[in-house]
């Protein structure tokens, strides 16, 4: 299977995880372990290091040097510390954030058992990494629909990504994921021109069970608002129409098809009470969607877009149209 997981310095995917993932790759973990143990299993004891870069021309006059090195002002390289693999160019003044500063940014708040470090891992070769820690063991929707809270850090080398905390929850029946609020304290966006400063942002540890508390608020109104087929068609229309689809071409798109498959009895927990035919069930019909069935290069990349990418947008827009069903 294709993927983008960085496989380099461990000879496996740089991934753990305390669960077995949509991948299927990494080391599984036992629960409980230390910032250290979680740094080496998940390929995050690299350094990101930066150098000049120097490039080499053809001889531009009969008396120069064969070949002649030039230099890029005001642009860097960074770089892995273990293999020397080029990881981004970005402008001298890129602050860095070390992989293992994004575990040991739930440090703290894991010696205080405040939450349990779930996941880290390293994408694109190492030019993105992450982690997830657990803030409760979750709340139930209905009988058998459980949805638990995470908080999720990541940051690029590449410039891909400013460094991001947000809250995220996972339904656990299906393993969709949909992010929580996009701002105050509940999620934090350090651009790379700033320098990170992790005590800063730990409010959103703070906020994470107030916030869940009120998205579960949310998710059991959801779940008592019924749906019946030809609203969740119109519902799924909207979703998909873009300003190049209208929503014709929308009810006829492969992804309309799967999302109203899914509704109808094809997705995981659709036939739980809270799910069936009820607007919670829609939106997880859409998240799981997103999440699982999309169209994407690989797993990996589709996993990638859902988290911080339009599939996470796609996402965002089927709560509002859930909302206002």
């Amino acid at each position: 299977m294709a993927h983008q997981l960085d496989t380099v310095s461990l000879g496996r995917a740089s991934y753990a995880s305390t669960q077995r993932e949509w991948h299927g790759l990494g080391e599984l973990m036992p629960a409980g372990q230390d910032i250290e143990t979680w740094a080496q299993a998940a390929g995050m004891e690299y350094k990101v290091q930066r150098a000049t870069i120097r490039y080499a021309t053809e001889r531009l006059t009969p008396d120069a040097p064969l070949h002649s090195l030039q230099t890029l002002d005001e642009r860097l390289v960074l770089f892995r510390s273990d293999t020397g693999a080029p990881l981004g160019v970005v402008s001298d003044s890129y602050k860095v954030v070390q992989p293992r500063e994004v575990l040991e940014f739930f440090r703290e708040w894991a010696q205080a058992n405040a939450c349990t470090i779930e996941s880290a891992g390293v994408l694109f070769g190492g030019k993105r990494y992450f982690a997830t820690a657990k803030m409760s063991d979750g709340v139930f929707v209905g009988e058998g629909d459980k949805v638990v809270p995470y908080v999720l850090l990541s940051t690029s080398a590449d410039g891909s990504l400013a460094t991001e905390g947000r809250i995220t929850t996972v339904r656990v029946v299906c393993n969709n994921t949909l992010r929580l609020a996009s701002k105050g304290a509940s999620s934090f966006r350090v651009s790379h021109r700033t320098t990170f400063k992790a005590e800063e942002c730990r409010g959103i540890i703070e906020s994470a069970h107030a916030e869940f508390g009120t998205f579960m608020e949310t998710s059991r109104k959801l779940a008592s608002i019924k749906v019946e087929s030809r609203l969740a068609e119109d519902m799924t229309a909207l979703l998909l129409t873009t300003p190049t689809r209208d929503a014709d071409a929308a009810r006829d798109s492969a992804g309309f098809a799967k999302i109203m498959s899914l509704f109808q009895g094809g997705g995981k927990g659709s036939t739980l009470d809270s799910s069936r035919e009820t607007a919670w069930g829609w939106l997880n019909s859409a998240t799981e969607f997103v999440d699982h069935h999309v169209r994407a290069r690989s797993d990996e990349n589709r996993t990638a877009a859902a988290l911080w990418g339009p599939g996470a947008d796609l996402k965002q827009r089927a709560l509002e149209i859930a909302l206002a069903a």
